[in-house]
């Protein structure tokens, strides 16, 4: 009898002969049959699947393009938003920056029937005590001594407190002159004088 290593670690006990072994070997049982509805597919079923799979694909990348695009074209629309409310805060804030320029507090003063004191009167706040005379007299308010041209499209306020243009007499004046027809030309052009 032969003891071999194979028999041992196959289970098999010691000094089973190895045609014993042999005999409890068989063959494994064939796979079971396919139905036959599995086993045709048509290739036409394969391609239209896979049309239909690519076909989904682009619809998708269709609707992202779509979305992302409409997006880009709300994202432009809202800079331009934003650049024509900056220019607009700018001109806003160059109107403000006029009307409270010192010539315009004094042209709107004067409207208003203020006048100047030529010689102001102060209080210290430290003993209470009043600075300078408080009977001085005041003068009539005079125009701007300093011009400043920017305030020539800003109104004024009258002295009901109403906004009106700022020369309106002025403006008046220029109306009348202006309506004069023009005069045609008689006789030829002046040239200059050339070499």
């Amino acid at each position: 009898m032969e003891f071999d290593a194979a028999a041992l670690r196959l289970g098999a006990p010691a000094g089973t002969p190895a045609t014993e072994r042999e005999r409890h070997l068989r063959p494994v049982p064939a796979p079971a049959a396919r139905p036959a509805a599995r086993a045709k597919r048509s290739p036409l079923a394969g391609a239209l699947i896979a049309v239909g799979v690519v076909l989904t694909i682009f619809a998708t990348q269709l609707g992202l393009s779509i979305a992302i695009s409409q997006g880009a074209y709300e994202t432009r629309a809202l800079e331009v938003e934003q650049r024509d409310l900056a220019r607009v805060e700018r001109v806003l804030s160059q109107n403000v920056d006029k009307l409270a320029s010192p010539q315009n507090l004094a042209e709107n003063a004067a409207a208003l029937g203020m006048v100047q004191n030529s010689r102001p009167a102060t209080l210290r706040l430290s003993d209470g005590a009043v600075l300078g005379a408080l009977d001085s007299e005041t003068t009539e308010a005079s125009g701007n001594l300093v011009a400043n041209a920017t305030l020539e499209s800003m109104p004024v306020v009258d002295a009901a407190g109403l906004l009106v243009p700022r020369n309106s007499g002025q403006a008046a004046g220029a109306q009348a002159e202006s309506i004069d027809p023009p005069v045609r030309w008689t006789g030829k052009l002046p040239a200059p004088d050339t070499h």
